[in-house]
Protein backbone atom coordinates (compact mmCIF):
# COMPACT_ATOMS: atom_id res chain seq x y z
CA UNK A 1 0.00 0.00 0.00
CA UNK A 2 0.99 3.52 -1.00
CA UNK A 3 0.91 5.98 1.83
CA UNK A 4 0.53 9.80 1.71
CA UNK A 5 3.26 10.44 4.11
CA UNK A 6 1.71 13.47 6.09
CA UNK A 7 -1.52 11.55 6.60
CA UNK A 8 0.29 8.70 7.48
CA UNK A 9 2.49 10.31 10.37
CA UNK A 10 -0.45 12.39 11.87
CA UNK A 11 -2.34 8.62 12.07
CA UNK A 12 0.75 7.54 13.68
CA UNK A 13 0.83 10.44 16.04
CA UNK A 14 -2.34 9.87 17.41
CA UNK A 15 -2.03 6.34 17.06
CA UNK A 16 1.12 6.88 19.79
CA UNK A 17 -0.57 9.17 22.08
CA UNK A 18 -3.75 6.64 21.99
CA UNK A 19 -0.43 4.06 23.28
CA UNK A 20 0.93 6.70 25.50
CA UNK A 21 0.43 4.44 29.13
CA UNK A 22 -0.50 0.93 27.66
CA UNK A 23 2.63 -1.05 28.33
CA UNK A 24 1.27 -3.78 26.20
CA UNK A 25 4.06 -5.32 23.90
CA UNK A 26 2.15 -7.98 22.62
CA UNK A 27 1.11 -9.64 19.06
CA UNK A 28 -2.62 -8.94 19.65
CA UNK A 29 -1.96 -4.95 20.42
CA UNK A 30 0.43 -4.57 17.89
CA UNK A 31 -2.66 -5.77 15.36
CA UNK A 32 -4.74 -3.25 17.21
CA UNK A 33 -2.63 -0.44 16.43
CA UNK A 34 -2.00 -1.43 13.07
CA UNK A 35 -5.57 -1.25 12.72
CA UNK A 36 -6.10 1.93 14.29
CA UNK A 37 -3.39 3.44 12.00
CA UNK A 38 -5.13 2.33 8.94
CA UNK A 39 -8.57 3.32 10.19
CA UNK A 40 -7.19 7.12 11.01
CA UNK A 41 -5.09 7.32 8.04
CA UNK A 42 -8.33 6.38 5.40
CA UNK A 43 -10.36 8.70 7.28
CA UNK A 44 -8.15 11.60 7.19
CA UNK A 45 -6.29 11.28 3.86
CA UNK A 46 -8.97 12.28 1.50
CA UNK A 47 -8.69 15.73 2.71
CA UNK A 48 -5.40 16.52 1.25
CA UNK A 49 -7.04 15.97 -2.10
CA UNK A 50 -9.57 18.63 -1.50
CA UNK A 51 -8.64 22.11 -3.52
CA UNK A 52 -9.92 23.71 -0.61
CA UNK A 53 -6.88 22.15 2.02
CA UNK A 54 -5.27 23.79 4.22
CA UNK A 55 -1.94 22.59 5.41
CA UNK A 56 -1.49 24.59 8.78
CA UNK A 57 -5.36 23.47 9.80
CA UNK A 58 -4.08 19.95 8.80
CA UNK A 59 -1.62 19.74 11.13
CA UNK A 60 -2.86 21.69 13.90
CA UNK A 61 -5.83 18.98 13.98
CA UNK A 62 -3.33 16.47 14.07
CA UNK A 63 -1.38 17.80 17.15
CA UNK A 64 -4.62 18.60 19.07
CA UNK A 65 -6.46 15.21 18.65
CA UNK A 66 -3.21 13.24 19.46
CA UNK A 67 -3.35 14.93 23.10
CA UNK A 68 -6.67 14.51 23.08
CA UNK A 69 -6.41 10.42 22.60
CA UNK A 70 -3.88 10.06 25.32
CA UNK A 71 -6.69 9.00 27.82
CA UNK A 72 -9.05 7.08 25.34
CA UNK A 73 -10.61 3.95 27.22
CA UNK A 74 -11.43 1.99 23.74
CA UNK A 75 -9.23 2.67 21.15
CA UNK A 76 -11.10 3.45 18.25
CA UNK A 77 -10.26 4.79 14.89
CA UNK A 78 -13.11 5.78 13.77
CA UNK A 79 -13.96 8.23 16.81
CA UNK A 80 -10.26 9.45 16.23
CA UNK A 81 -10.71 10.32 12.73
CA UNK A 82 -14.23 12.32 13.83
CA UNK A 83 -12.47 14.08 16.40
CA UNK A 84 -9.65 15.24 13.54
CA UNK A 85 -12.08 15.84 11.19
CA UNK A 86 -14.20 18.30 13.14
CA UNK A 87 -11.31 20.03 14.46
CA UNK A 88 -10.01 20.71 10.86
CA UNK A 89 -13.13 21.72 9.88
CA UNK A 90 -13.54 24.63 12.17
CA UNK A 91 -10.21 25.70 12.16
CA UNK A 92 -9.26 25.52 8.34
CA UNK A 93 -11.36 28.95 7.31
CA UNK A 94 -8.98 30.57 9.92
CA UNK A 95 -5.91 28.68 7.67
CA UNK A 96 -7.17 30.30 4.56
CA UNK A 97 -7.19 33.96 5.89
CA UNK A 98 -4.50 35.22 3.46
CA UNK A 99 -3.33 37.41 6.45
CA UNK A 100 -3.13 34.43 8.60
CA UNK A 101 -0.27 34.60 11.26
CA UNK A 102 1.70 30.96 11.01
CA UNK A 103 3.84 30.99 14.10
CA UNK A 104 0.62 32.45 16.29
CA UNK A 105 -1.77 29.54 14.53
CA UNK A 106 1.17 26.75 15.51
CA UNK A 107 1.16 28.18 19.13
CA UNK A 108 -2.74 28.25 19.76
CA UNK A 109 -2.86 25.05 18.47
CA UNK A 110 -0.10 23.41 20.77
CA UNK A 111 -1.97 25.33 23.78
CA UNK A 112 -5.37 23.86 22.69
CA UNK A 113 -3.16 20.46 22.56
CA UNK A 114 -2.55 20.89 26.23
CA UNK A 115 -5.48 21.42 27.04
CA UNK A 116 -7.06 18.20 25.82
CA UNK A 117 -4.54 15.80 27.38
CA UNK A 118 -7.12 15.27 30.47
CA UNK A 119 -9.83 14.22 28.12
CA UNK A 120 -11.77 11.33 28.75
CA UNK A 121 -12.66 10.71 25.31
CA UNK A 122 -12.35 12.22 21.90
CA UNK A 123 -16.03 12.81 20.99
CA UNK A 124 -17.36 14.97 17.88
CA UNK A 125 -18.40 17.56 21.17
CA UNK A 126 -15.71 17.86 22.62
CA UNK A 127 -13.82 18.23 18.97
CA UNK A 128 -16.24 21.26 18.79
CA UNK A 129 -15.59 22.78 22.03
CA UNK A 130 -11.62 22.28 21.36
CA UNK A 131 -11.93 24.28 17.82
CA UNK A 132 -13.70 27.06 19.48
CA UNK A 133 -11.13 27.11 21.93
CA UNK A 134 -8.27 27.04 19.84
CA UNK A 135 -10.31 30.28 17.28
CA UNK A 136 -10.62 31.82 20.97
CA UNK A 137 -6.58 31.82 21.50
CA UNK A 138 -5.93 32.52 18.12
CA UNK A 139 -8.00 35.53 17.47
CA UNK A 140 -7.30 36.86 21.09
CA UNK A 141 -3.40 36.62 20.46
CA UNK A 142 -3.62 38.21 16.64
CA UNK A 143 -6.37 41.10 17.81
CA UNK A 144 -4.51 44.31 17.11
CA UNK A 145 -5.12 47.15 19.39
CA UNK A 146 -7.07 49.77 18.23
CA UNK A 147 -5.46 53.33 18.03
CA UNK A 148 -6.57 55.84 20.38
CA UNK A 149 -9.42 58.01 18.48
CA UNK A 150 -10.84 61.08 19.69
CA UNK A 151 -12.12 62.09 16.25
CA UNK A 152 -16.03 61.42 14.99
CA UNK A 153 -17.98 61.09 11.86
CA UNK A 154 -20.48 64.52 11.53
CA UNK A 155 -23.16 63.16 8.85
CA UNK A 156 -25.34 65.30 7.04
CA UNK A 157 -28.72 65.39 4.85
CA UNK A 158 -29.29 67.71 2.06
CA UNK A 159 -32.24 67.50 -0.47
CA UNK A 160 -29.57 65.48 -2.58
CA UNK A 161 -28.23 62.86 -0.19
CA UNK A 162 -26.75 62.08 2.65
CA UNK A 163 -22.60 62.73 3.13
CA UNK A 164 -20.15 62.45 6.10
CA UNK A 165 -17.01 64.41 6.82
CA UNK A 166 -14.19 62.73 8.95
CA UNK A 167 -13.25 65.15 11.53
CA UNK A 168 -9.93 65.00 13.90
CA UNK A 169 -10.37 65.85 17.66
CA UNK A 170 -10.08 69.15 17.40
CA UNK A 171 -12.71 69.17 14.48
CA UNK A 172 -10.74 69.73 11.83
CA UNK A 173 -12.52 68.74 8.56
CA UNK A 174 -9.81 65.90 7.11
CA UNK A 175 -11.57 64.18 4.63
CA UNK A 176 -15.01 64.18 3.17
CA UNK A 177 -17.39 61.59 1.30
CA UNK A 178 -19.40 62.06 -1.81
CA UNK A 179 -23.07 62.43 -1.55
CA UNK A 180 -24.95 58.85 -1.13
CA UNK A 181 -28.10 58.37 -1.90
CA UNK A 182 -29.58 56.82 1.14
CA UNK A 183 -28.07 56.99 4.89
CA UNK A 184 -27.98 53.17 4.98
CA UNK A 185 -25.41 53.57 1.52
CA UNK A 186 -23.51 56.76 3.60
CA UNK A 187 -23.53 54.53 6.64
CA UNK A 188 -21.64 51.27 4.45
CA UNK A 189 -19.46 53.99 3.23
CA UNK A 190 -18.48 54.75 6.73
CA UNK A 191 -17.87 51.23 7.44
CA UNK A 192 -15.59 51.53 4.65
CA UNK A 193 -13.64 54.04 5.61
CA UNK A 194 -12.85 52.01 8.98
CA UNK A 195 -12.00 48.87 7.03
CA UNK A 196 -10.00 50.14 4.48
CA UNK A 197 -8.00 53.03 6.04
CA UNK A 198 -6.03 51.21 8.51
CA UNK A 199 -4.04 48.78 6.13
CA UNK A 200 -3.89 51.17 2.62
CA UNK A 201 -0.83 52.08 1.30
CA UNK A 202 -0.02 55.09 0.18
CA UNK A 203 0.42 56.31 -4.26
CA UNK A 204 2.43 59.49 -4.32
CA UNK A 205 1.20 60.49 -7.79
CA UNK A 206 3.08 63.53 -7.36
CA UNK A 207 6.34 61.85 -8.02
CA UNK A 208 7.68 61.19 -11.22
CA UNK A 209 7.74 57.81 -12.17
CA UNK A 210 5.93 57.08 -9.13
CA UNK A 211 4.73 53.43 -8.14
CA UNK A 212 1.47 52.31 -8.63
CA UNK A 213 0.14 50.21 -5.52
CA UNK A 214 -3.09 48.18 -5.36
CA UNK A 215 -5.90 49.20 -3.64
CA UNK A 216 -6.84 49.85 -0.82
CA UNK A 217 -5.23 53.18 -0.96
CA UNK A 218 -4.23 56.88 -0.27
CA UNK A 219 -3.26 58.41 -3.68
CA UNK A 220 -1.50 61.79 -2.92
CA UNK A 221 -1.63 64.12 -6.13
CA UNK A 222 -1.84 67.81 -7.06
CA UNK A 223 -5.14 69.85 -7.54
CA UNK A 224 -5.54 72.50 -10.66
CA UNK A 225 -4.04 75.21 -7.93
CA UNK A 226 -1.03 73.48 -7.37
CA UNK A 227 -2.23 72.11 -3.72
CA UNK A 228 -1.70 68.62 -2.31
CA UNK A 229 -4.46 66.10 -1.87
CA UNK A 230 -5.20 62.57 -1.17
CA UNK A 231 -8.47 60.42 -1.80
CA UNK A 232 -8.83 56.97 -0.11
CA UNK A 233 -9.77 54.57 -2.76
CA UNK A 234 -11.43 51.19 -1.46
CA UNK A 235 -10.48 47.35 -2.74
CA UNK A 236 -12.98 48.33 -5.80
CA UNK A 237 -11.45 51.76 -6.68
CA UNK A 238 -14.24 53.50 -5.33
CA UNK A 239 -13.03 56.88 -3.97
CA UNK A 240 -14.63 56.93 -0.41
CA UNK A 241 -12.74 59.45 0.91
CA UNK A 242 -10.86 63.06 -0.06
CA UNK A 243 -9.49 65.96 1.40
CA UNK A 244 -8.85 69.46 1.34
CA UNK A 245 -5.81 71.17 -0.46
CA UNK A 246 -2.71 71.20 1.55
CA UNK A 247 -0.10 73.74 1.10
CA UNK A 248 3.01 71.26 1.33
CA UNK A 249 3.61 67.54 1.11
CA UNK A 250 4.32 67.10 4.52
CA UNK A 251 1.15 68.44 5.63
CA UNK A 252 -0.81 65.88 3.31
CA UNK A 253 1.00 63.33 4.60
CA UNK A 254 -0.17 63.94 8.01
CA UNK A 255 -3.53 64.09 7.10
CA UNK A 256 -3.57 60.66 5.73
CA UNK A 257 -2.18 59.83 9.38
CA UNK A 258 -4.66 61.41 11.01
CA UNK A 259 -7.31 59.54 8.74
CA UNK A 260 -5.72 56.15 10.04
CA UNK A 261 -5.70 57.03 13.27
CA UNK A 262 -9.26 58.45 13.27
CA UNK A 263 -11.03 56.06 11.08
CA UNK A 264 -12.44 54.01 13.65
CA UNK A 265 -13.90 56.76 15.14
CA UNK A 266 -17.91 56.88 16.04
CA UNK A 267 -20.67 58.93 14.46
CA UNK A 268 -21.67 62.05 16.13
CA UNK A 269 -25.03 62.14 17.13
Amino acid sequence: MEYDEKSLKIAAKIAAASLSESGDFGKENAKKTVLFVKTVYDEISGIKEREDFEKAAFKAAGKITAAACEEMEERDGKTAAEFFKTVYEEIAPLAANEELDEDVFKCAAKITAAACEEMEEPTAEKAAEAAEFFKAVYSGLTEKEKPLCSGKYSVKETESGWSFRLLAGNNKVIGVSEVYSGKAAMEKGIESVRKNAPEAKIEDRTEENFEEVTNPKFEIYNDKAGEFRFRLKARNGEIILASEGYKTKASCENGIESVRKNSSAEIAE
